[in-house]
């Protein structure tokens, strides 16, 4: 069991074979969490070395192996395309490295408590090029305890083969 899951985490983010239905879901799980340290989820921090700049106020990132900008930079390369990893970070002001060190605005954003289950579907456009259609419930009101669909969010994800694997060309949130 453990050894599949190694093969499969291996396969999904590096392999130049073209990935299975299964290791391109499990790619974009991945790179959601990834994505999600922009907005939803931040890096966590331990709140004991604090940086102001302006009105933001940033303290020291505490997450295993990414501990600098080139470390936060390796891990989304690991899932993203280079511009997209670049185009993420000058959006955001979440994350900034002072003395060496990557610190973090611990602002996140709530999920979307409307979006209930989403479900995949992997459209293979060429040898490289694979389209996963993320398609998302939203719910009447969760607040009230109206759990009833009351549409559809449908979006499209790239992922492309690159010189050094699989890797996401697009990516935004979907809950």
């Amino acid at each position: 069991m453990i050894l599949a899951l190694v093969a499969l985490c291996s396969t999904a983010f590096a392999s130049a074979e073209s990935p299975t239905d299964d290791e391109v879901i499990a790619a974009y799980t991945n790179a959601n969490k990834v994505y999600n340290w922009f907005g939803i989820n931040p890096l966590p921090t331990n709140g004991r070395q604090k940086k102001e700049i302006g009105f933001m106020i940033y303290y020291n990132v505490n997450f295993p192996n990414v501990r600098t900008m080139s470390d936060l930079r390796r891990e989304m390369n690991a899932v993203f395309i280079s511009d997209l990893t670049n185009k993420i970070l000058a959006e955001s002001r979440t994350y900034r490295e002072f003395d060496g060190g990557l610190y973090v605005a611990p602002s996140g954003l709530r999920a979307n408590v409307f979006a209930g289950q989403s479900s995949f579907t992997v459209n293979r456009l060429a040898a490289d090029s694979i389209n996963l259609q993320v398609t998302t419930e939203i719910l009447e009101n969760p607040l009230k305890n109206k759990m009833d669909v009351v549409r559809y969010e449908t979006k499209d994800f790239s992922y492309v083969n690159t010189p050094i694997g699989w890797r996401f060309a697009t990516f935004t949130r979907v809950r």
